[in-house]
């Protein structure tokens, strides 16, 4: 997360022991551990509920897409339907109709 080398780290230790006192050092460093910890996992849940949330979004959008896909498809197959209807209707002989002028 923070890129601390082993002479930064040193560095702090140092100044932690100055300010802090070697009495209370182990008790602060146990305090600041936990709550490193705490903030690891409270970013590993963050980043696991937005990467959720993408898949979530990502999943609708698909859903969505193929929806639209099978509309389309039901149109295409009620207009070819009603094509081979007028076809056949086309095709149908037109009865003989009496000549009314003879």
């Amino acid at each position: 997360m923070f890129d601390v080398g082993f002479s930064e780290m040193f560095m702090i230790l140092v100044i932690a022991l100055i300010v802090i006192g070697p009495e209370r050092l182990p008790a602060v460093a146990k305090k600041v551990g936990k709550f490193i910890g705490k903030a690891k996992r409270s970013f590993e849940n963050i980043k696991r509920e937005v990467q959720s949330e993408l898949e979530t979004e990502e999943l609708n959008k698909r859903l969505a897409e193929n929806n639209i896909l099978q509309d389309t498809k039901d149109v295409v197959s009620e207009i070819s339907d009603e094509l081979k209807n007028i076809a056949k209707k086309g095709n149908e002989k037109i009865p003989e109709t009496k000549d009314l002028n003879s």
